[in-house]
């Protein structure tokens, strides 16, 4: 029998377990699943949709944990999590520390599950297929943001103007409209804009580059653009 002990400031629980050490492992393995299956846009966005979090609905269940469900909070920011290994984790993104590195490029991930995600990028491996259209996907949360183009769903609402998404990543660019919020800044120019997109357009003014070519008549231009008739 192997003892697992939680420990808080106001809280003792100790729970006994039987479990072989390579269960522990996976178990481990399965607590930061979530951000495993994030992709990499989403990840390093989710601070800032937090900060929005009051103002939409349907992207985030409200936090009802109680203190006895979540007895280890962190001192830092207050969010709460149910295992200490959980809140030993999260600290990782207050230190920096990102002691996963790939050897392949020498990215660097705070957890084992980022890394492993990360590897797809270079293996290819697209693991997480849909079957109604046989899109493959390398992240299982790309997968269930694609199923949503099948079945309309839009579960990301603005509370302001009511508009609905399908994806987190798209509400966190439509709240820019409301607060007015820029953070891309061309380093030549200091022009900013609101999304990344549009920065790599700008950027083409910049390079004179043209990458997108009309099919019909072959004309080359910096920005997409789409002309009905």
């Amino acid at each position: 029998m192997a003892f697992i002990k939680q420990e808080s400031e106001d809280f003792r629980i100790e729970k006994v377990f039987s479990l072989k050490q390579e269960e522990t492992e996976e178990q481990t393995d399965l607590l930061v699943l979530k951000e495993e299956n994030q992709d990499p846009n989403e990840m390093e966005q989710t601070d800032q949709y937090e900060k929005h979090h009051d103002l939409i609905t349907g992207g985030k269940a409200t936090q009802t944990k109680t203190a006895s469900l979540q007895p280890f909070p962190c001192q830092q920011c207050g969010k709460s999590f149910a295992q200490q290994v959980a809140l030993k984790r999260h600290m990782k993104t207050h230190s920096g520390e990102k002691p996963y590195t790939c050897q392949q490029c020498g990215n660097r991930f705070t957890q084992k599950a980022a890394l492993k995600s990360h590897m797809r990028t270079h293996t290819g491996e697209k693991p997480f297929t849909c079957q109604q259209c046989g899109n493959s996907f390398a992240q299982k949360s790309n997968l269930k943001k694609h199923m949503r183009t099948h079945s309309g769903e839009k579960p990301f609402t603005c509370k302001l103007c009511g508009k609905s998404f399908s994806q987190k990543v798209k509400i966190q660019s439509h709240m820019r409209t409301h607060t007015g919020e820029k953070p891309y800044t061309c380093h030549l120019c200091g022009k900013s804009v609101t999304q990344k997109r549009s920065l790599q357009y700008h950027m083409n003014i910049h390079t004179g580059e043209k990458p997108y070519t009309c099919e019909q008549c072959g004309k080359s231009s910096s920005q997409i653009i789409l002309r009905f008739t």
